[in-house]
């Protein structure tokens, strides 16, 4: 775990006089020195007369609890292992894991249920040096889970760096069992290295192609219909410098990114213009409403992190609206409960999954066709 390092006097009594420090809390500090102030005392000149005092790392940490940014919900990404070996070894390296971690001072535990799937729990610190001093580090949790499928085992994790060294951390220990036990059985090392797919269109880079991914997953949601689209990110990516006949590079102008927000923002003038420019969506905001009656109403978004190779996919599902009857519903969207955001991951994972599949066979036909035609 980190620790941020030791502050000045100068920024521990601008700290203390942030709105987020309270009276009970600004009193307990003084307290804790055997001092006892009055409410009616100026916040200025408490803070500026408790720096002046001499601080330790347990002050500091104190104060960094207080000041401490609640960390927010984090989208979800995840990587399907087709080849994952049996339930023993994963349970090995995720114990293995555990051990790497806690020798680093993070804390982590491992739960795994009957229904195969193994949970590595992890508690660490994330640090942010581009935040004032006491907020540059927050206590994060994180859940990696490995959960067995029927196409292999779906690793899905909160998409951020330290997450994904963890994961490759995880990875590399199953994939290092895998060969030490093929050695040990005779078989060739080839068939332990573990196949990992992820969901990406790198491959293709029609930007008609990209956008049917995004339009085929909001609609594609078994047991929901398409309520309304509220936000769309769209990218251009820069063409490759062309030199004129003169030998001078043109330099144009070039918008890369755009976003549209409001209402059936697919279904705008504005959006299709962009398309027909070469944009095409990588991030998106969009509402479902469950077939039946007195619906629900769920929110989501999606994106490709890097938007130009349409890789990296990412998700999260923003919290439910529910139905209060005569065709109303409530104003203010809550978030869902475990079970609901399991369900609705691994809907979203399959239905992007099988749409780039869809979309890899679309292309490889069309470049058959024009392979026979030559």
């Amino acid at each position: 775990m980190s620790n941020i390092y030791s502050v000045t006097d100068k920024v521990l009594c601008d700290a203390l006089n942030q709105s987020q420090v309270t009276q009970n809390e600004m009193r307990e500090l003084f307290l804790s020195r055997g001092i006892i102030i009055s409410k009616n005392t100026d916040r200025k000149l408490l803070a500026k007369n408790f720096s002046k005092l001499t601080q330790d790392y347990n002050d500091h940490q104190k104060i960094a609890e207080i000041l401490g940014s609640e960390p927010r919900r984090e989208r979800s990404t995840s990587r399907l292992v087709s080849n994952m070996p049996e339930k023993t070894i994963l349970l090995k390296a995720a114990d293995t894991l555990k051990k790497e971690l806690t020798d680093h001072k993070d804390l982590c535990h491992v739960v795994a249920d009957r229904s195969g799937m193994i949970n590595v729990h992890i508690t660490y610190m994330s640090t942010n040096f581009s935040k004032s001093d006491f907020k540059q580090v927050v206590k994060k949790q994180a859940v990696i889970e490995v959960e067995p499928t029927e196409d292999g085992y779906v690793i899905r994790r909160p998409d951020n760096e330290q997450t994904e060294v963890y994961e490759n951390q995880l990875l590399a220990i199953v994939e290092r069992l895998s060969k030490e036990k093929a050695i040990e059985e005779g078989k060739p090392i080839s068939e332990a290295t573990l196949d990992i797919q992820e969901i990406s269109l790198e491959n293709i880079d029609s930007p008609q192609s990209r956008t049917d991914f995004f339009t085929k997953l909001i609609n594609g949601l078994e047991g929901y219909d398409l309520d309304d689209v509220t936000d769309a990110y769209v990218y251009h990516p820069k063409p490759e410098e062309i030199e004129e006949e003169d030998g001078e590079t043109d330099i144009g102008v070039h918008v890369s990114k755009a976003s549209l927000k409001g209402e059936g923002v697919l279904k705008s003038e504005e959006i299709n213009s962009l398309y027909e420019r070469g944009f095409y969506i990588c991030k998106i905001k969009w509402r479902v409403k469950e077939k039946g009656a007195d619906p629900n109403i769920f929110e989501f978004e999606a994106q490709f992190n890097d938007a130009q190779n349409f890789k990296g996919f990412s998700y999260i599902a923003k919290g439910i609206k529910k139905y209060k009857g005569g065709g109303e519903y409530n104003k203010t969207i809550v978030q869902l409960n475990d079970g609901q955001k399991l369900f609705f991951s691994r809907m979203i994972e399959k239905t992007a999954r099988s749409i780039i599949i869809e979309l890899n066979k679309q292309a490889q036909g069309k470049k058959d066709g024009k392979s026979h035609q030559d």
